[in-house]
This record gives structure tokens, sequence and C-alpha cells, in this order.
């Protein structure tokens, strides 16, 4: 089984890693577009829970598909699973639209509300059950080198996904007056999303290590090889940290800053243009955060690759700590242009943040459970998420922002700690960092 890793960990960058990360950057984009449905088109419903309808969808995503995928289904398969859910989201909400007439003033009506309700909890369910398998599949098959990085780039295009679901929405409601259009312009995009996956996943080869934990070796030698046509000499690294630390204190931390990074991305990114500003400046905010994180994501990469991840997550939740400070300050005297440029910068350390947590969460987690441990360290944020949505919508911008502070100053703390107490990732192989006793 050794030989088999290392034919992964060492294999030279060819065609069928461009397929991979093709794979898992549409998959994201997916992620993107199909999540900001529901905060876009927020001003035609005006309802605090319809925000929280995708929350529940995502633990439901978050927690049930991954545990199919590490004890029964493997990667690949769990990919058209979720793309069947979200393809089939994705129709209802253009039904809903064409069904309304395309008529802002029906989509809260009966029954064009439940058709958006169902499309949106399908079409989340689907790409929040993705995201687990997707890091887990990255960690597993991405060569040593590169691991790291796609691990981070790879997950940015749910912010360029984000973006463009933005402008779109920005574009179409500024020329029509309609949320309807929007929604079905922001619908059409994603379909054509789900074409490219399936063309591009029905080439994906399987995860070698999710073969091997199943015992089956044969194919999973076959898979190695195909992706192994070249390989390079990686010096890995030995000296990282606190090898003995356990799977409940690896869970503490990346629960910790998941409920830092996960709510001040949600919140300062979606929400707060939903409770405090007009409907015309809710997309281009929207825009305009998801520009300053996709931006940031291509830097995050290269930081991942080159910087030790401890200091690349104490860099990370210290900065989104400080960078909430001149926000705050801007509601005594506000001004909208340099909220847009402030929220720019927040943006950047919140994309460092995330890509702290896309690069820790599959690597530290066991291989036979990766996949459902990530879900499972997911579902504190969004459970948070879920109540702070609802109790926020009664807070003054002020408050609203100083909550944010505070969400930072968790996950700058807890960098702290980690920084002294945590492991580094960077050139590791998975089977060095794995809690669990290994066999060769």
């Amino acid at each position: 089984m050794e030989r088999i890793f290392k034919l992964v960990d060492a294999s030279k960058w060819s065609s069928v890693h461009y397929l991979m990360f093709a794979s898992l950057a549409i998959g994201y984009f997916m992620w993107g577009v199909i999540s900001s449905i529901a905060p876009l088109i927020y001003p035609s419903i005006k309802s605090v829970l319809f925000l929280l309808t995708p929350t529940f969808a995502t633990v439901a995503g978050d927690l049930i598909l991954p545990v199919f995928s590490d004890k029964r289904l493997g990667r690949k398969t769990t990919f058209f699973i979720t793309m069947s859910l979200y393809s089939v989201g994705t129709l209802l909400l253009v039904l809903a639209a064409i069904l309304s007439g395309f008529n802002t003033n029906n989509l809260a009506k009966m029954p064009y509300i439940i058709l958006i309700i169902l499309g949106i909890v399908l079409g989340v369910f689907g790409v929040e059950g993705e995201v687990p398998v997707m890091l887990s599949y990255t960690a597993e098959m991405m060569p040593l080198s590169y691991r790291e990085m796609i691990l981070v780039l790879s997950p940015n295009f749910d912010n360029i996904g984000a973006m463009i679901a933005a402008l779109i929405g920005y574009l179409t409601y500024s020329l029509s007056n309609s949320f309807a259009i929007e929604l079905l312009a922001i619908s059409i995009v994603a379909i054509l999303g789900i074409v490219t996956a399936i063309i591009i996943r029905l080439l994906l080869p399987e995860s070698v290590r999710w073969l091997v934990v199943k015992g089956n070796i044969k194919r999973a030698e076959i898979e190695a090889e195909r992706i192994s046509k070249n390989l390079e000499r990686v010096k890995e690294e030995d000296n990282i940290g606190n090898k003995k630390l356990g799977l409940w204190g690896r869970y503490t931390f990346l629960a910790l800053i998941g409920l830092s990074q996960y709510l001040t991305y949600g919140l300062m990114a979606f929400v707060v243009a939903d409770y405090y500003f007009s409907q015309s400046e809710i997309p281009f905010i929207v825009f305009i955060a998801n520009l300053g994180a996709s931006i940031s994501g291509f830097f995050a990469a290269l930081l991942a690759k080159n910087l030790k991840t401890r200091k690349f997550a104490l860099l990370s939740y210290l900065g989104g700590t400080i960078s909430m400070v001149p926000i705050i300050l801007l509601t005594l005297n506000f001004n909208i242009a340099i909220f847009y440029a402030l929220l720019f910068v927040n943006m950047l350390f919140s994309e460092f943040g995330w890509a702290v947590r896309t690069v820790y969460e599959p690597i530290l987690m066991p291989s036979n459970i990766r996949a459902f441990m990530i879900g499972l360290i997911r579902l504190v944020p969004i459970t948070a998420y879920a109540i702070s949505v609802y109790l926020t919508s009664s807070f003054s911008l002020t408050q609203y922002l100083i909550f944010n502070l505070i969400l930072w100053g968790i996950g700058g703390a807890s960098s702290i700690v980690w920084y002294f107490k945590g492991i580094d990732t960077n050139y590791v192989p998975l089977e060095k960092i794995d809690v669990r006793p290994q066999t060769t």
C-alpha cells in the first residue's frame, strides 16, 4: 500500500490532474452560484426564515452524503448523486421564474415560493454535500507538491461562482427591475455549469486512498498507475509539530476557526447587504465581497504552498480581526465608497482564513471517515450561522460589525494556540498525519 500512496504523492502534474482540477473547480463554482440565490432574491421574499432555508439543507448535505461517500459510494459516484440533486433543484427554480410570469410580486406567493424553496433546498443539499467529498478527493489524490495549493485554489471557484452570480444579479435587476428575471438568469448559468460538470466527471479516476481503505487494492493500483506516468523526487517533511495531537484536539481547533471564518464571511458577504442596504445595492455588495475573496484566493494558494500552515493560520485570523476595526470606526461617519474598499480588504483575510480551513480539514482527518468528519466539523459553524442570522436581524449596523469582530477574535485566539500546539501539513503524506495506526 505504501507504494501505491507514493505513486500518488510523487506523480508529476499531468493531463489527468488537469481533469481532476477542472472537476473540482466546476463543483465549487456551482456551490458559489447556488448558495448565492437566496441572499440575492431575499428582497422579493423579505423573510429571515427564507435566508435560513439553505442552512437546514447545508446541515443535511454535510452530514448525510459524506457518510455514503466514506462507507459505500466512493468519491466519484457521490459526485453524480450530488449533481443530480442540484440539477433538479435548478430546474425547479427555472420553473418558478417562468410560471410566475417573471413578476417579482408573485415570487413570495403560492405555489411559486414552494418551488423556489424546494429548488434551493435540493440545490444546496447537493452542493454542500459535495464539498466534504471534493476536499477529501483533493487531499487523497493530488501530488504532495501541489496538494495544499489545489486545496486552496479549487475552492476559490466558490467565490468566483458567487461573484458571477452577484454580477449577473446586479445587471439583470438593473435592466429589468425584476427579481424573477434575475432568478432565471442565475439558474441558466447554473445549468451550463451542470452540463460541463457531467462531461468532465465521467472521465475522473476514483480516489486511490478510498479504494485502499475499502480493500480494493487491484483497482487502486490501476488508478494510481493512471495518474503517475511520470514521477518526481519529493522531499517529505518530518518536522510537523505536535504529531501526538488527537482527533478531538484537531476537531476543536477546526470547529473554532470554522465558526470564526464561516460566520464572518456569510454575515459580511451576504447578510449585511440584505439587512442594512437598499435593494439595488445588495447584488453589488455581494459582488464586491466575493471579488475580494476571489482575488485573494490566488494569493492564498501561493501562501499555502510556500508558508508553513501554522504561520498561515496566524496571519489569516489575526489579519481578519484587525481588518474589522476600521469598518467599525467607519460607522461614526459612514461613507459607502470607503465601506466597499474596507469590505474588499476584509474579504481578503476571510479568503485566507477559508484557505486554512480547506487545507486542514481533509488533511487532519482519518482516511476511513474523512468526508464525514469534514461535515461534522462544519456542523458547528453552520448551526451558529443560522442562529446568528436570526439574532442579528434586530442589531444596529454598529452592533452587527462588533459581533463580527468578536467572531474574528475567536479565530485569532485559536490560531495563536494552534501555532504553539498544532501541526504543519506542508509536504507531509496523509499517512504520517493520520491519527489511526498505519499498516503497510
